[in-house]
């Protein structure tokens, strides 16, 4: 019974002296390189009207652990010459021939603010498209947004990305 206290009073201490880290309820980014790939080959990132171009350093594919559970994120980056209808145009036909259905309708939210749109599919990936400022590509993403960032009225920029569970299970728009 001693013997048993020890421990106890062991184990309390050293995960009070870690943090509770031995204790953690929640999800890491350890081992999520298999789902992150996996995430990171939805198909449906690729898509994109013709005349879009990827913005440099704006595919890629991350895991996020900075409060609760981590998350899996798989991002594409574009510019485009034309306008945010057009673009919303473009996936409204395209992401939904591709198997995922709009949760709200598509609209294109305020000039100059983040308008983000998000996609569902049973057993896959939630997909979200999101305008994107370029002052916040710069600033917040450290993207560069390229030379049509000089002549903001001409282009849109958008983020096409998937996210899931660390373990590569599905996650929905609201989740």
């Amino acid at each position: 019974m001693r013997g048993s206290r020890l421990l106890l009073a062991v184990l309390l201490v050293g995960t009070t002296l870690t943090g509770c880290s031995a204790l953690s309820p929640f999800d890491t980014c350890e081992d999520t390189a298999s789902p992150l790939r996996k995430l990171d080959a939805v198909e449906v990132l690729d898509l994109r009207p013709a005349e879009a171009r990827p913005v440099d350093g704006g595919s890629r594919a991350y895991c996020t652990d900075d409060s609760g559970d981590a998350g899996l994120t798989a991002e594409r980056v574009y510019v485009y010459g034309g306008t945010r209808e057009e673009v919303l145009d473009y996936y409204g036909r395209a992401v939904p021939a591709a198997g995922w259905r709009p949760v709200q309708d598509l609209d294109t939210g305020p000039e100059g603010r983040r308008a983000v749109f998000c996609f569902e599919a049973a057993e896959r990936p939630s997909v979200t498209l999101a305008f994107e400022p370029p002052e916040r590509l710069r600033e917040i993403e450290g993207l560069d947004p390229g030379p049509e960032a000089a002549d903001p009225g001409s282009h849109v920029w958008f983020s096409l990305f998937a996210e899931s569970a660390t373990d590569g299970s599905r996650s929905g728009c609201l989740d």
